[in-house]
């Protein structure tokens, strides 16, 4: 599973300013339901990325048949007609660079104000109310691989795409959250599938014992995205679709409260989502939900997954409740 390039601080930051995107004003001006604005948008540029793509498609078969006559011309016998065609060559070469200059950037720029759009409607659905609060987002900031090495969750991870990073507080709980994939070593000869792609969410934790646990809920059919560095691990507890991997003879209820396993079963592995990791630490809990392609990518060619994305978004607060221990 594959997607475009996707992306921890503990000190609150000032609200960015994040320009508006220019794309569809109209859906920004009115108070439309966050799917109904990102859907027009993303209508609109796919509109506009078909229409782009048959002008460029006649210009390329118009650009064919005057090569094809301008090489007539300059082939011929005759030194007028050969004056005409050079003319003509030249000024198609140069009629070529203008529409390149006036073009290069039109569809980059729409795509990428798009993108920032679309960004900005699923944070504000996501963690535009109470009980979130302080949520700050930053465009430009990407996760880095050393964040992910101490999880002792994936190891061999060779890159890191991230997005969309967003830090908060939720009752008063301070959390991070971000989209990314965990790359795995590849040649040009063979293209491996990634460690991971989804959403990662992180708090700190008040837990004091040694080591750690790893509880997998996994799609029993088609496992995705399974940890790979809990070599060090015990299976604790295998039962009603999670594996609870820790230390030898821990006891998980002891350290977690009692209810945190039922409660994370809450969380259905169906539809858009095909796992979820959780790591406790002592002071820190973290958590990886994967993904598949049409909630990690940013909608283009095909419709808004409104029941997709509502879902995910519950199963994100899910898990930052869990992890809070509300």
């Amino acid at each position: 599973m594959e997607n475009e390039d996707i992306k921890t601080i503990d000190e609150q930051q000032e609200e960015p300013k994040i320009e508006e995107p220019k794309l569809d004003e109209e859906a920004q001006k009115e108070d439309k339901p966050y799917n109904v604005a990102i859907e027009e948008v993303r209508k609109e540029l796919f509109t506009s990325y078909s229409r782009t793509r048959k002008i460029s498609n006649i210009i390329m078969f118009v650009v064919l048949a005057a090569i094809v006559g301008i090489m007539f011309l300059i082939m011929n016998n005759n030194p007028v007609l050969k004056y005409i065609g050079f003319g003509c060559g030249g000024a198609l070469i140069v009629g070529m660079i203008v529409y390149y200059l006036l073009t290069r950037k039109k569809f980059p720029n729409k795509t990428k104000d798009y993108i920032s759009f679309f960004a900005n409607k699923i944070r504000e659905r996501m963690f535009g109310a109470k009980p979130y609060e302080n949520v700050t987002f930053d465009e430009s900031e990407k996760f880095a691989l050393a964040d992910f090495v101490g999880d002792g969750v994936y190891k061999e991870a060779s890159g890191i795409n991230s997005r969309n990073i967003i830090r908060g507080e939720y009752k008063g709980h301070h959390f991070t959250y971000g989209e990314l994939a965990l790359l795995r070593p590849s040649t040009r000869k063979q293209q491996v599938p990634p460690l991971f792609v989804g959403k990662y969410v992180t708090l700190p934790n008040d837990l004091e014992f040694e080591g750690r646990f790893v509880i997998v809920m996994q799609n029993e059919k088609q496992p995705y995205d399974l940890p790979n560095d809990i070599d060090d691990l015990k299976v604790l507890e295998e039962k009603d679709g999670i594996i609870v991997y820790g230390p030898e003879g821990a006891d998980i209820r002891k350290v977690l409260k009692g209810t945190f396993l039922s409660d994370l079963r809450k969380i259905k592995i169906e539809g858009r989502l095909f796992n979820v990791n959780v790591v406790v630490w002592g002071g820190h809990s973290a958590a990886y939900l994967s993904y598949d392609d049409a909630i990690m990518a940013v909608p283009f060619d095909k419709p808004f997954d409104t029941a997709g994305f509502e879902q995910s978004f519950k199963d994100v607060d899910a898990i930052i409740k869990l992890l809070a221990g509300e």
